[in-house]
């Protein structure tokens, strides 16, 4: 089993933008899910640079949410480091911008 951590960054997103409880229990479960699965996630490779991450990362949409979680796994340390959160609304220029 995993340890999951979220960033500073990441919830403080969270606490501003997502209201509905709904919502966020969807996000806590997966949350939860990475701590038995963290390989669940694609390895993130976008195809334009401006949404490139500073390392590599994979990521994890998800379903019923506008909301997409990039993270690393550290398999040494058995952690998964939930490092950003994106919101299909928001700029995917901004991506990985707190990073």
């Amino acid at each position: 089993m995993f340890k999951v951590e979220l960033t500073n960054s990441v919830e403080l997103f969270l606490l501003a933008n997502v209201s509905r409880e709904e919502t966020l229990a969807r996000i806590e479960r997966s949350v939860g899910m990475l701590a038995e699965f963290p390989f669940a996630g694609p390895e993130y490779r976008p195809d334009y640079p401006a949404a490139t991450p500073p390392f590599p990362c994979r990521y994890l949409p998800l379903s019923g949410t506008p909301f997409t979680l990039y993270y690393l796994v550290d398999e040494s340390r058995t952690l998964v480091q939930v490092i950003d959160i994106e919101w299909s609304a928001g700029n995917p220029k901004k991506r990985f911008g707190s990073l």
